[in-house]
């Protein structure tokens, strides 16, 4: 089956994904996993990618306030030499029977780089109908557009969900019909979760505000490890290193960077690792310094591993 033949088929029936078997043409042939899978103290992880977004106009995107030399100084110092792009770095956690996803990607039928989680998954033996828990940084549609498939049924028809109250409500009064119908959609399935809330006993929740006004950040721990998602509060190594630098993207500028700031300088300080939705794939590692600024080391791991110990 091709992918074309895959989004008819996604397209025509909300449980089409689920019911493929891991032994079809799909998973076997036309689709291999790029999934890796970690085992982080009694916890099973997979980073799933959804594809990327290629910035046609990097700048003034990113460092909307500085000049167009800033910008391409802080790309040569990160090393940025390719064309950019954001990624679209999709945590799943397997607690027992429970399978918790962080975010829905961008969904099907945006644009050809992007909507690759649900076939990444099934390529995995991780069909959606297994997805228990819905995890919602924040309400941006690369990150809620996967809940719902084209045809308006839900892309993961057992999961309940988890988002930010503040961000909900700042949502339901926007005028974004799109952001406004997904969420409507979820709710009788929603749970809010606020600052210091610990969800299944292993992962806890802080507000990270700024990119939006309800943005959450998760430290999952295990035997006294932490491995700490940050979702959007960095989107490219530009602004690990130059947080000042900032996105258009940030409904409040001057907050977002001051949480940016206070969160790395805690990664760096306590050594945590991170994961962020939108750094150069598979968007893991640590922050580190050079030159007494912020620079992104990320994980090293041994490619030909079937598992990843953390």
């Amino acid at each position: 089956m091709n992918r074309r033949e895959l989004l008819k088929t996604i397209g025509l029936s909300s449980i089409a994904l689920p019911l493929l078997s891991a032994t079809s043409e799909f998973t076997a042939k036309a689709i291999q996993s790029t999934a890796l899978n970690f085992k982080f103290g009694e916890l099973e992880l997979f980073l799933f990618s959804d594809g990327a977004n290629v910035l046609k106009e990097p700048f003034p995107l990113i460092a909307p306030n500085k000049t167009e030399k800033d910008y391409l100084n802080a790309r040569k110092e990160c090393y940025l030499d390719q064309p950019m792009a954001f990624s679209l770095n999709i945590l799943l956690i397997k607690k027992d029977e429970k399978y918790i996803l962080f975010d829905t990607g961008n969904g099907l039928g945006k644009n050809e780089n992007v909507g690759k989680l649900l076939e990444q998954m099934q390529a995995s033996n991780i069909p959606a109908n297994l997805i228990t828990d819905i995890i919602l940084t924040h309400a941006h549609g690369d990150h809620i557009g996967g809940i719902l498939l084209p045809d308006g049924n839900f892309a993961f028809k057992n999961a309940n969900y988890y988002i930010g109250q503040k961000e909900f409500d700042f949502w339901m009064k926007e005028n974004n019909e799109s952001t406004k119908n997904i969420l409507n959609k979820i709710q009788t399935k929603l749970t809010f979760i606020k600052q210091s809330d610990i969800l299944f006993d292993c992962i806890k929740v802080e507000e990270t505000i700024g990119h939006t006004p309800g943005h959450l950040a998760f430290e999952i721990t295990q035997n006294g490890k932490i491995l700490k998602h940050i979702a959007d509060v960095v989107h490219s190594p530009i602004l690990i290193r130059y947080p000042e630098y900032g996105i258009k993207y940030d409904r409040d500028f001057e907050t977002a960077v001051t949480t940016r700031k206070k969160v790395l300088e805690e990664a760096y300080q306590k050594r945590q690792l991170l994961v962020a939705m939108h750094l150069p794939w598979p968007g893991i590692g640590y922050i580190g310094k050079r030159d007494n600024k912020y620079d992104w080391i990320p994980l090293s791991f041994a490619s030909n591993l079937k598992q990843i110990e953390l």
